[in-house]
């Protein structure tokens, strides 16, 4: 018997990153180690505090057993506690917040939740490409809008025409930005509020960054703008500040209805969070100055220890305000990928081409931040020897008579 997927799994676009994975691991078994400078997690060990706190939630009986759907009470009530310490927001515990197995599980869901097939959602790139399948799987459609440097990677709604406004009903939004390092401001996401109510188009904001801002303060959420419960969302990760990625969970915060949605969506796919990720995240929050009051210090000096020397060797970049990247512009007579893999196959460096992020990518790459001061100093130096490589390639090819 001839078994065929159906066409919603046929038109789920496959990921972006699996060819580059396939050439990164064709690589890996081809002689020396590969320095990764491509990765999207902090490098940072999970904390020992948080450790000792997941050991001891396994052994509890009760989070050996099935739990409520919509999560454990005294974690909602302490992401509730933590939204209003940090941010100044206030969202109810029971109809405003939403657990997620993870923020790439929460976002991949809206586009279901909210729309019909064949609806527009917009899509703000270079951009996480991950948001596309959660549109195919919702059978809807996606317009790229470039965002341009000029306006700091920050959207220019001017830019989007009445024509795909009239179809649209969603768009994503992602600041700190992945992969840019773009933040956003508070008179951009009051922008945003008026704008989405004119236009009747709901707001996903992608806060996954959220403690990885290198100005003074906290880096701007959507949901502390007046207005923003009425139109959207926002996404918080606790992968990455408390260095918990394997563990999967996140949560959602805004409009009620769409928290309504995104529960009754998790129940078809899911019976409840493990308990004791669930206790491990408790733990977290409660200790949550003293488990992050590293990542500024620590970050801001790593992308001034690159960046001047970037300056010296003269790429252009985008100086990160928040995230883990930089988003790097290739030499000429380059594209995204065709440096992407001289790095890689020349002078074993991981980086992210680009291009996988959507239309103004195709000629960058992704640099992570993610890397000890041993491995930042043989970052510098190979990224030296292209440049080297390249003026003897164009001094050779002169003298040839080629140039």
């Amino acid at each position: 018997m001839k078994i065929e997927l159906s066409n919603t799994i046929k038109n789920i676009p496959e990921n972006v990153f699996y060819p580059i994975f396939k050439l990164i691991s064709e690589e890996s078994s081809n002689g020396n180690p590969l320095l990764n400078a491509g990765i999207g997690v902090p490098d940072s060990d999970t904390p020992e505090l948080l450790l000792k706190e997941l050991e001891t939630a396994i052994r509890k009986p009760e989070n050996m057993r099935y739990g409520a759907f919509d999560g454990k009470v005294t974690l909602l009530n302490e992401i509730s506690q933590w939204l209003k310490e940090n941010y100044n927001i206030d969202a109810d515990p029971k109809s405003e917040i939403a657990l997620v197995f993870g923020t790439k599980s929460g976002l991949s869901s809206i586009p279901s939740v909210l729309l019909n097939p064949n609806d527009t959602v917009l899509l703000p790139v270079p951009s996480y490409p991950d948001y596309i399948q959660g549109i195919a799987l919702a059978q809807a459609k996606y317009e790229e809008i470039e965002l341009k440097q000029e306006n700091n990677y920050l959207l220019d709604y001017s830019d989007i025409s009445e024509e795909v406004l009239r179809d649209a009903k969603l768009i994503f939004l992602n600041y700190p930005s992945n992969p840019i390092g773009a933040v956003a401001t508070k008179e951009f996401y009051e922008e945003t509020v008026k704008w989405a109510e004119e236009n009747n188009i709901v707001v996903l904001q992608d806060h996954a960054y959220s403690d990885f801002y290198y100005k003074e303060g906290y880096s701007p959420a959507f949901m502390q703008t007046e207005g923003a419960k009425e139109v959207g969302i926002e996404f918080f990760s606790f992968s990455k500040n408390f260095s918990i990625s394997g563990l999967r969970i996140g949560f959602a915060v805004g409009n009620k209805e769409i928290i309504r949605g995104l529960k009754e969506y998790n129940t078809i796919f899911h019976a409840n969070i493990y308990g004791a990720i669930q206790d491990t995240v408790i733990a977290a929050l409660k200790n949550y100055r003293q488990l992050t009051s590293h990542i500024k210090e620590t970050y801001s000096k790593r992308i001034d220890k690159i960046t001047t020397k970037l300056d010296e060797l003269g790429y252009s970049y985008f100086k990160p305000e928040g995230g883990i990247f930089i988003w790097l512009k290739v030499k000429n007579g380059y594209n995204s990928q065709s440096f992407f893999e001289l790095l890689l196959k020349k002078y074993r460096i991981v980086t992210m081409p680009g291009h996988v992020f959507g239309q103004g990518g195709e000629n960058y790459i992704r640099l992570s931040l993610s890397l000890s001061d041993e491995q930042i100093n043989i970052l510098i130096k190979k990224l030296i020897m292209p440049q080297k490589n390249m003026v003897w390639g164009q001094q050779h090819r002169h003298h040839l008579g080629v140039c």
